[in-house]
């Protein structure tokens, strides 16, 4: 068993679709990517740091072939768009 065939064995086992199966399991390793920065830096943390790490997540679940490609591409331009909204200020202030 490789770490690419791991959606699908999730897939068989819960009964669901494989997609829906990757996109599970994507979303549960950029969560605990993310989760220990947010829990040790819970009384202000930086939304800089916190989309380094989802995007870092996100290259990993990519490069494992278990996230597809355009998801990370809506991922980029949804993150550019808000930053442009907002004017840059990241920092919560």
């Amino acid at each position: 068993m490789s770490l690419e065939d791991i959606p699908l064995y999730f897939s068989d086992y819960t009964g669901i679709n494989e997609t829906a199966a990757q996109l599970i399991l994507s979303t549960i390793i950029i969560v605990a990517i993310l989760f220990p920065y947010l829990v040790l830096a819970h009384n202000k943390p930086s939304s800089m740091i916190s989309l380094i790490l989802v995007f870092l997540g996100e290259c990993l679940v990519l490069a494992l072939g278990w996230l597809p490609f355009w998801i990370m591409i809506m991922t980029i331009c949804v993150t550019a768009l808000s930053i442009a909204w907002l004017g840059g200020n990241l920092a919560g202030d």
